[in-house]
């Protein structure tokens, strides 16, 4: 019975009466899934965010996503190694990826001088050294710079030198005011000791350079130095040989000279004015030794 059934069924096939092909059955759509993790190193602070995305494949394409971006937690004083994670497409090809983020501590920058500040310093620096060239000629040690008054002095020195412009003189008046400022003078018994005092230069320089610093700078250097030449002077002849006497104006002539040389004082406040322009510009300085 077996063997007749076969002969049939081989009889069919060859007669083109066997029955339809089976219908193809097709695999079931594919997925997959794709992760971005960031890894974040804060400061004491450690965590991560994980993108994942997920791609089917429909036929013989598979679908595409997208890992978003992101931005790194601002952490103070800190620098994070990436500032942000850019977005990026995800496609059957991308693989699994990890980003670190690290921080490292950020060094604060110097504060520039502006350059206005950096002209004052030079014609403070260049009537400090005049200062210290006398000085190192009696043997007493240089005299150090501070700069703490230097707004208080700056705007006193500014004064003289409008005073001179209009009036064509200078002199002491305001200087009285200038202890409740100052607080380097101690106080003993409620009384203010003065320590050093103030002394006052000033000089025309030509205003219409076109480096009006070095003018100023050169004409501060030339008629100081001859000023406290000239003291210096006043103090060999009244003083050392005695041949200059009744003279009526003390303070005025070697009093300047002996202070600045005095090895007790060894701080130096200097404030530095102008006022004019062209021809009519003057620079004027204002000197504060104390102990």
């Amino acid at each position: 019975m077996k063997h007749t059934i076969t002969v049939l069924a081989a009889l069919a096939a060859l007669l083109g009466l066997a029955t339809s092909a089976p219908k193809p059955v097709y695999a079931k759509a594919a997925s997959k899934k794709v992760t971005r993790t960031i890894k974040v190193y804060e400061p004491g602070k450690y965590s991560q965010v994980k993108q994942t995305v997920t791609l089917k494949k429909k036929g013989r394409k598979w679908t595409t996503a997208t890992w978003k971006s992101y931005k790194a937690p601002k952490a103070s004083g800190y620098a994070a190694s990436t500032k942000a994670v850019k977005a990026v497409k995800v496609t059957s090809k991308t693989k699994n990826k990890t980003v670190k983020i690290k921080y490292v501590a950020v060094k604060k920058a110097a504060v520039k001088a502006s350059p206005a500040n950096s002209s004052q310093d030079q014609l403070r620096k260049s009537v400090l050294n005049v200062v210290n060239s006398f000085r190192a000629k009696v043997g007493v040690k240089a005299v150090k710079m501070s700069s703490k008054y230097n707004e208080i002095l700056d705007k006193r020195a500014t004064e003289k030198a409008k005073q001179y412009v209009t009036t064509g003189t200078y002199d002491h008046s305001g200087y009285n005011a200038l202890p409740k400022y100052l607080n380097t003078y101690p106080i003993v018994k409620g009384k203010i000791v003065y320590h050093g005092g103030e002394t006052l230069h000033a000089c025309y320089y030509n205003g219409l350079s076109s480096d009006a610093t070095a003018e100023m700078k050169a004409s501060l250097t030339s008629t100081f130095t001859e000023n406290m030449q000239a003291e210096k002077d006043d103090y060999e002849a009244i003083v050392v040989k005695k041949t200059r006497k009744n003279l009526t104006n003390i303070s005025g002539t070697y009093e300047h000279y002996k202070m600045l040389v005095d090895s007790g004082n060894h701080t130096a406040y200097i404030g530095v004015g102008h006022y004019g322009s062209g021809n009519n510009a003057m620079v004027c300085v204002v000197i504060e030794f104390h102990a």
